[in-house]
């Protein structure tokens, strides 16, 4: 890796900025400042170590990346004003925009970009997502020690990174955008050490100013930012761990912006005061039941079918979640890819053809595995009451989450419901963990499906740069996911929220972190 020269006047400009923002003061103005709630805090602000959606939401505002997401999850530039893929897709080269600034005042590198791409494969640094960049050449060697080289990941010029694969990995720019990517300068994380993680320094609109572990943390404006100072002068974050004590703060105009709770959802999109203020977008998610496709009947895909066809999610959709959700033609999010052309409809009589035809004598009893928790309850029993139609008998078994994950990973279950969430928006992401044998257990796969036909045409896509290709090949592995049927494909839930009358030019990010809050305002403060 190139090697930088650090000198003791920048060392000293980065401790005195980590210090003002760890030190600083609610007494300091936050007129016009969006008001935002965590419901828990974040875990820490250093890149290389975010896993959790707060800190990568937060993290966002203070850094950039060579590329990131924008808030329909389309990749764009970010510190590269421009990049060029090589024929293979093996080697990436992207231009660095000039004049990028860090919050410390140093101009950024191309060296910098070298180095923070570098710590997520730093044995030193452990970081929980160095498999985004496993396929760089040299990253085995590094990251196990063999070597003190990382040859995949160089500047051959100032303004210019270049960064070559030992495969073509069509997400590689997807990975590139997440928070763990983000550019930091060797010189503040070396001066900080473990500080780094709640003293940041970034290049981001953003920078923090106070952060008060399990009550407030505050991020003011960037007046250098190389995109052009963000209209908010600030934003607060507060703690606010309790869903209605966070309505209730909204509703007093302590807070801008909130994820409508569901005991509050029939309040506020039928009050002619809140109903305008509401907005919902599909979230990067499916709920679904899963099987042991190991453990007989369910080894049978008609079995799996006839459990499809057994459930009116439109109606439960409707009566239990109040239309917080759309159905489920299959794993992938409807705004990642369009339906696999194969779907169940609600047909108990073709359920119990399907079971008659799979040898199963009735009734079928079986038991689903879920997490306590009362809203899931809710909707157990109503799945439960829907099987009996179709001649299944459900025995509902509740267990605390560590009980639960336990039992999963045992394969001690016939079924189980459970979400997947995405951690970047393309279908691969809700195909490859989930369904590739693999990825049995914990990595993802927790029905144990197996289909050689599926593991090749997931393997096929990760290996294609082309993304027309790679979309026709993702496609036609959902249509036989969907076919195979190994979950019974449920809903994909929507994330509603409510903003207050002074927050303008909102609109839910596609992506948790795909939002840096450049162009959103708040009337009466300036606009």
């Amino acid at each position: 890796m190139i090697a930088m020269k650090i000198s003791r006047k920048i060392i000293i400009s980065v401790l005195f900025a980590g210090l003002v923002a760890g030190c600083g003061s609610d007494r300091e103005s936050e007129e016009g400042f969006l008001r935002l709630r965590l419901k828990d805090d974040l875990s820490t602000l250093d890149p290389a170590l975010i896993v959790d959606v707060p800190s990568g939401t937060v993290a966002a505002k203070i850094f950039n990346n060579l590329v990131r997401f924008d808030r329909e999850g389309k990749i764009v530039p970010d510190l590269a004003r421009g990049w060029e893929i090589s024929p293979d897709g093996t080697l990436y080269r992207f231009d660095l925009r000039p004049g990028v600034r860090f919050h410390s005042g140093r101009e950024l590198e191309a060296e910098d970009v070298v180095y923070s791409l570098g710590r997520l494969l730093d044995p030193a640094v452990n970081s929980p997502r160095f498999w985004l960049l496993e396929a760089v050449a040299g990253a085995e060697e590094f990251r196990t020690g063999k070597s003190s080289d990382l040859p995949g990941i160089r500047s051959p010029k100032p303004g210019v990174i270049e960064i070559e694969l030992i495969r073509p990995v069509g997400l590689f720019l997807n990975f590139l955008a997440l928070p763990n990517a983000a550019v930091v300068p060797r010189e503040a994380v070396e001066a900080l050490g473990v500080g780094f993680a709640s003293r940041p320094v970034g290049t981001g609109p953003f920078r923090l100013r106070e952060w008060r572990r399990q009550n407030r943390l505050v991020l003011v404006r960037n007046p250098d930012y190389f995109a052009g100072p963000p209209a908010l002068p600030g934003v607060v974050y507060r703690v606010i761990p309790e869903t209605l004590t966070a309505a209730v703060e909204f509703e007093r105009g302590n807070l801008d912006l909130i994820e409508v709770p569901r005991a509050e959802y029939k309040k506020y999109t039928a009050s002619p005061a809140w109903k305008d203020l509401v907005e919902s977008r599909v979230g990067l998610n499916i709920y679904y039941l899963g099987f042991n496709c190991r453990r007989p009947p369910f080894d049978d895909p008609r079995v799996r079918r006839a459990f499809n066809h057994a459930l009116d999610r439109e109606k439960i959709i409707e009566v239990i979640l109040e239309n917080r959700a759309v159905s489920a033609a299959g794993p992938v999010p409807p705004d990642l890819l369009p339906p696999a052309g194969v779907s169940y409809s609600y047909d108990p009589a073709r359920a119990r053809h399907l079971l008659a035809e799979a040898g199963v004598e009735l009734p079928l009893k079986a038991t689903l595995l879920f997490k306590s928790d009362r809203e899931v309850l809710t909707i157990a029993e109503v799945i439960q009451a829907y099987l009996k139609e179709a001649g299944i008998e459900l025995v509902l078994v509740q267990r605390e989450w560590s009980s639960f994950l336990h039992a999963l990973n045992q394969g001690d279950f016939d079924l189980f419901y459970l979400s997947w969430w995405g951690d970047y928006p393309d279908p691969e992401n809700f195909l490859y963990p989930t369904f590739h044998s693999d990825n049995f257990g914990p990595g993802g796969n927790r029905s144990l499906f197996s289909d050689p036909e599926v593991d090749g045409m997931l393997e096929s896509a990760a290996a294609t740069a082309d993304p027309g290709r790679r979309r026709e090949i993702l496609r036609a592995a959902q249509a036989r996911v969907v076919d195979l049927a190994p979950w019974v494909f449920l809903w994909h839930k929507k994330e509603v929220m409510i903003r207050s009358r002074r927050l303008k030019n909102y609109r839910i990010p596609l992506i948790y972190n795909g939002d840096k809050f450049l162009d959103i305002s708040l009337a009466g403060t300036g606009e």
